[in-house]
């Protein structure tokens, strides 16, 4: 009898655990797992971006009023990134992400679909829901799982700095201090940006000139001239990467998931650690 209630909790939390876990899916530089999105008596499970430059979970807008029943009427309209641009909002009854519901999610509603065309989600996982605590991205077996925040870090660590240290810099964003040609400058963690941006005026040598794909919650996705910089090599604490940029005019540069080479990883919220394993 003892042991078959010891073998009945083995696979209790095994299931738990398996529950708690998703799926990772990398397309087109970005990370997307399945969402679940409930809101009055609908249910929608979609691939989702899981988006760490991003304060507010997103939904895209035709999805929402057509698929989610949120009523256009009601939607209610706030100031974006600290400019003249504004954007719809609303709460969402809850999400069901990792293992976890939940419930009175604010979101912000864009019109994702209008604007980043084929690469748009119909959801986008932001730092509202991702600020709750720890993550560990296993990058080897392709899953996102909650993670405990006290556990001991023994991996590389980058603390990271936030809103809180830096007031030019959007909430929740993940800072990352560090040196470009002996320069100091910072670098947000953004896993929902194509390209790594580094600030202009840092660069040592004479740009590519190229043409490339833009597009943002503001404009829609059209074809500009960039500027391309190649191999910067740049460091944070004691480490040294080299990545290409594309030069940009924020007060910031911006590190896409390939900063991380393929490593396994956790967020740490709770810390503000980004753990390299």
């Amino acid at each position: 009898m003892k042991f078959y209630f010891l073998s009945l909790c083995i696979m209790l939390a095994v299931s738990f655990a398996a529950k708690a876990q998703s799926k990772l899916i990398f397309k087109d530089k970005f990370m997307y797992t399945d969402v679940q999105v409930f809101n009055e008596t609908k249910r929608h499970s979609i691939p989702s971006l899981i988006d760490t430059g991003c304060s507010l979970c997103i939904i895209d807008s035709i999805f929402a009023i057509d698929s989610c029943g949120i009523k256009e009427d009601e939607l209610q309209t706030i100031p974006i990134n600290q400019t003249k641009d504004k954007i719809s909002s609303a709460f969402i009854d809850s999400i069901f992400f990792c293992g976890k519901t939940y419930h009175k999610v604010y979101c912000l509603v864009a019109d994702l679909t209008g604007h980043y065309q084929k690469y748009a989600p119909k959801f986008i996982v932001g730092a509202n829901i991702l600020r709750s605590g720890a993550w560990k991205f296993d990058m080897e077996k392709n899953i996102v799982e909650p993670y405990d925040s006290n556990n001991k870090a023994k991996g590389t660590i980058y603390k990271w700095k936030n809103h809180e240290d830096y007031p030019d810099v959007a909430i929740d964003y993940i800072i990352l201090d560090s040196k470009v040609n002996g320069k100091k400058t910072r670098f947000a963690f953004d896993t929902g940006c194509r390209n790594n941006k580094l600030q202009r005026g840092l660069y040592v040598g004479k740009p590519e000139q190229i043409q490339k794909e833009t597009a943002n919650i503001v404009n829609k996705l059209s074809i500009k001239a960039a500027e391309l910089c190649r191999n910067v090599t740049f460091k944070i604490g004691k480490d040294e990467y080299t990545l290409d940029f594309i030069i940009g005019d924020g007060n910031i540069g911006l590190l896409n998931i390939e900063f991380l080479q393929g490593h396994s990883f956790i967020l740490n919220y709770k810390k503000q650690i980004l753990e390299l394993l």
